[in-house]
């Protein structure tokens, strides 16, 4: 299963029109055959498999406590019950984490690196949680948002896309800045089986909105291509 999900993925993206603006991306639609996203679903992590963000050492303490995680790494996949663990750690971690998808999500963009490396978390973002544009930190080279939800109920609370109001403004990676200095320029709706992706650059200002719905569970798997240690050592003057 896990190598033909793999290919129908990676088929998918390779497929994909390249759009640039307001920054290079792609938006996926049916990325998952139908069935696997199916698989997804009734997988999906039961309620006490969550830590916040901000308890993951992603971020600093108490940022983004609205942001919950399962981090697909041992430590993480330990916490789900075993039917969950194997679905997540296997069909989908064997090839998601794989050097074949990693070279093709980097060639898609023609993105170079002596030495990358990806990870990935299961994210269900609740009510209140809101990140400001802000482009990724500098050791990124592709982002991959995967939409998981069961419907289109939270369609609205899709990421957005943003401009800074002075043209001239760029970021190398990092702080999240105000939305009042950025102009929303497009938001990819929030809805089922889609992946939204794009590499990392000084202009790729990204963000969500703040959710003001009760009860929203805003689910995602996300995967990041880094910069290794050594990579990022090697390039710096």
């Amino acid at each position: 299963m896990s190598s033909s999900v793999e290919d129908a993925v990676l088929a998918r993206i390779a497929a994909a029109p390249v759009l640039r603006e307001p920054f290079a991306h792609c938006v996926v639609d049916d990325v998952f055959p139908e069935e696997f996203y199916e698989s997804i679903i009734d997988h999906w992590p039961e309620e006490e498999s969550w830590r916040p963000l901000s308890e993951s050492g992603r971020v600093s303490k108490g940022s983004y406590a609205q942001r919950q995680v399962v981090l697909m790494n041992p430590e993480g996949y330990a916490r789900l019950d075993p039917e969950r663990r194997a679905f997540w750690e296997h069909d989908v971690g064997t090839w998601l984490l794989g050097d074949r998808f990693r070279a093709a999500v980097l060639e898609k963009f023609e993105k170079k690196a002596k030495s990358s490396a990806g990870d990935a978390l299961i994210v269900s973002d609740r009510n209140t949680y809101a990140i400001g544009p802000h482009t990724d930190a500098k050791h990124r080279l592709v982002s991959l948002l995967f939409y998981l939800p069961e419907d289109e109920t939270f369609r609205r609370f899709g990421t957005s896309f943003y401009r800074p109001l002075d043209p001239d403004f760029r970021c190398a990676g990092g702080p999240h800045y105000a939305f009042k200095n950025f102009k929303q320029v497009k938001t990819v709706e929030f809805v089922p089986n889609r992946l939204v992706v794009f590499p990392k650059t000084d202009q790729c200002f990204h963000g969500v909105e703040r959710i003001d719905l009760p009860g929203i569970d805003r689910r995602l798997l996300i995967y990041n291509v880094r910069l290794t240690l050594s990579s990022t050592s090697s390039q710096s003057p």
